[in-house]
């Protein structure tokens, strides 16, 4: 009985041996390019065993695919796409496929040699799960067009293949090489993350500077922008908040520090930011004065946008987003909700656009 134990563990070694080998030299060198010799000669096997496990250089390739596409759809199943915010979905899209794409190379790099080469091989063994994740990422970038969320001109195809021409960049080179572009230092993932952020920040936004004016109606009218934040509690999460509203064009921010100073906020201060931090679910005195006095006196903040960000820095962060908005809102005025994930940036670029309504 161990005996046979034995010889199967055996067994499976080599072949695992022999895969390896295989996947290793298909994504360096093509399935055209490779011998079955040098298979064997990585792996440490004879070509006989070779041609006893598999049958054919053919039939090993496609052992080879069906190994790694399983891999693969482990990691695209994982990701769900929630229709709630579509820069927030693109942010993690991007994110997630290029972590798949370093993470897994050489399905990559394979696919990339049959294009090259005008193989067929590599489709006819793909996971079917391949080319349904297109269509439904393409499909997906077709209702947002419909719905005006991305320029009626952009074709959605196009799109994709330009996000994904751009992860197959960088997805395969090596810590020196990477580093080199980047230009900073860090571990492999942190420049990896950095080259994420660049591509986010290019199918979001393109590369010019825009004068992004959301918040003006009338071209030349004055308007302002009040922040409302815990005396001596500014954190960078709030810091990036501020910049991201000074960078529109127009727009003057005030920041203050308790709740009269924000219910004498300007005529002109169509939004009302309000900064917040907790640890248990707490809000400061400051913040909840604020909300009492408008309980009181709604018509201060009747019609007005709030723009509230909560510093994530605890599991009651979340919670204590969710009651501010709320309380806002019941006073009559109304809360820009945060999505979950949402970069200080984006969240103000979200506030911009919901301004204009």
């Amino acid at each position: 009985m161990s005996q046979g134990i034995g010889t199967e563990e055996v067994k499976t070694t080599v072949q695992e041996r022999i895969l390896h080998a295989a996947e290793e030299l298909f994504a360096r060198n093509s399935f055209a390019g490779t011998r079955i010799s040098e298979i064997a000669l990585k792996a440490e096997v004879n070509q006989a065993l070779i041609h006893y496990y598999f049958d054919s250089k053919e039939k090993l390739y496609q052992e080879v695919l069906v190994r790694l596409f399983q891999q693969w759809e482990s990691y695209v199943q994982a990701f769900t796409w929630v229709e709630e915010d579509p820069a927030l979905m693109i942010r993690e899209y991007i994110k997630t496929h290029f972590e798949i794409k370093c993470r897994m190379p050489n399905l990559y790099k394979m696919f990339h040699w049959e294009a090259l080469e005008g193989g067929e091989l590599f489709n006819k063994y793909a996971s079917s799960t391949w080319v349904q994740d297109f269509l439904e990422k393409a499909d997906l970038f077709k209702r947002w067009k419909q719905a005006g969320v991305i320029h009626s001109n952009v074709n959605e195809t196009i799109v994709l293949f330009s996000m994904w021409g751009m992860m197959n960049q960088f997805y395969y080179r090596s810590f020196d090489n990477l580093k080199a572009i980047v230009g900073s230092d860090g571990n492999l993932e942190a420049l990896q993350a950095e080259v994420a952020e660049q591509m986010i920040e290019l199918t979001l936004n393109g590369i010019l500077a825009k004068d992004d004016s959301s918040f003006l109606k009338e071209p030349g009218v004055r308007k302002v922008a009040t922040v409302f934040l815990e005396q001596g509690d500014e954190h960078e999460e709030q810091l990036k908040l501020i910049d991201a509203l000074t960078e529109l064009q127009g727009l003057e921010v005030k920041r203050v520090y308790d709740e009269e100073e924000a219910l004498a906020m300007d005529e002109d201060a169509e939004l009302l930011v309000v900064c917040a931090s907790t640890q248990y679910g707490e809000m400061s005195e400051p913040l909840y004065r604020l909300l009492d006095k408008l309980e009181k006196s709604p018509s201060k903040i009747a019609d007005r946008f709030i723009a509230i960000w909560t510093v994530r820095s605890s599991p009651a962060a979340e919670t204590l987003q969710r009651t501010l908005e709320d309380a806002f809102n019941r006073v009559g005025a109304f809360s820009i909700a945060r999505v979950s994930g949402q970069s200080p940036r984006d969240y103000i670029k979200r506030c911009a656009k919901l301004t204009r309504m």
